[in-house]
């Protein structure tokens, strides 16, 4: 089977961030990778999908519908209550925009089409990829052409958006001692490619854009939900058995980041909700996949939550420490309990 006839799935998960996503479709748009679908699963309600749909489909807009709807996939979903079946204006790969029955997180959005896909046939492989992005034209073909070579779950050149010559990371190492999150390759030149060792480090690749082969899902399963969000991604590496991480470093991908709850990348403009979830489901990855040590990882994240306090931000230090010891509860899913009425994507 020739590179150019895997069909690619490529899901995207939205939370009110509509510019986002019609950014990233434009990108798609000007791939010149033909063999792929877009799958897109909007978190944020009724009224949030009604407006997704009025900014990407119409006569001057990125999309435009289309009636027929004979494939199963076109069709309401388990978790899914509406789907609209659209295309590229100027292209006739198909665009599916779905309406989350509830706000079901990162993972949950990516399974709400990831679980019908593994009953549908065709597909080749699933890129799973945030909507603040923009794949370069050539992305697509290199991270398909690098998952041939045997590879099972691959990742590209995410740069930053604001410094496109450096990688944000060549993937994930998660720290078995102090249970923190090692970004592989930081700030490296883009279309470097990692060292033997590095890639040897590589526990996952990050979430915002993350190739999986039909084989990886179907041996490794979905994306993991009950962290809502953050984390999620090293659970599926972490999963991953006998598959290789790969990485295509002519696939460039730039990712602006946190554009839907604050994650920036200043640890002191963090939202609330961001620190959070990390400082949680740091704990609860811990002791899933630590042992005992997640203790050890329960002090380290003291010292991070100590470290907001020094810096001037109670508030942020009072939010880590909550985080921290409903991880240690084994608390999970959405954290409204823990921060009031946000609704994180």
């Amino acid at each position: 089977m020739s590179n150019a006839s895997v069909k690619l799935a490529i899901i995207i998960v939205s939370y009110c961030n509509t510019d986002d996503v019609d950014r990233c479709l434009k990108s798609l748009a000007r791939s010149d990778y033909d063999n792929f679908e877009v799958l897109i699963c909007e978190n944020g309600g009724e009224a949030a999908y009604g407006r997704l749909l009025a900014a990407l489909v119409g006569s001057d807009r990125t999309l435009q519908r289309i009636s027929d709807a004979s494939n199963t996939l076109d069709q309401p979903q388990k978790r899914l209550a509406s789907v609209a079946k659209c295309r590229f204006q100027n292209r006739a790969n198909v665009v599916r925009v779905g309406l989350a029955t509830e706000n079901l997180g990162y993972g949950g959005g990516v399974n709400a089409w990831l679980e019908p896909l593994l009953g549908a046939p065709g597909w080749g492989a699933v890129l799973v990829l945030n909507p603040d992005t923009e794949v370069d034209s050539r992305g697509l073909a290199e991270l398909i052409a690098k998952s041939a070579e045997g590879f099972g779950m691959v990742g590209g050149s995410l740069v930053f958006d604001d410094t496109p010559n450096k990688v944000i990371n060549y993937g994930l190492h998660w720290s078995p001692m102090t249970g923190r999150v090692i970004a592989v390759g930081r700030n490296a030149p883009v279309g470097s490619a990692p060292s033997v060792e590095d890639l040897g480090r590589i526990d996952a690749v990050s979430g915002a854009c993350v190739l999986a082969t039909r084989a990886f899902v179907e041996d490794v399963g979905l994306m993991a939900e009950d962290y809502f969000l953050y984390m999620e991604d090293l659970d599926w590496g972490r999963r991953r058995g006998k598959h290789l991480i790969g990485f295509a470093s002519k696939a460039v991908i730039r990712h602006i980041g946190g554009t839907t709850i604050g994650s920036a990348v200043i640890p002191e403009k963090r939202s609330h909700l961001s620190i959070y979830l990390s400082a949680r489901n740091g704990i609860l990855y811990a002791r899933r996949f630590a042992g005992w040590r997640w203790i050890c990882h329960f002090g380290v994240g003291l010292l991070f939550a100590a470290r907001y306090v020094l810096k001037g931000s109670l508030s942020a230090g009072r939010v880590a420490f909550a985080g921290l010891l409903d991880g240690a509860k084994g608390k999970t899913g959405r954290p409204e309990a823990a921060l009031g009425p946000q609704q994180p994507g």
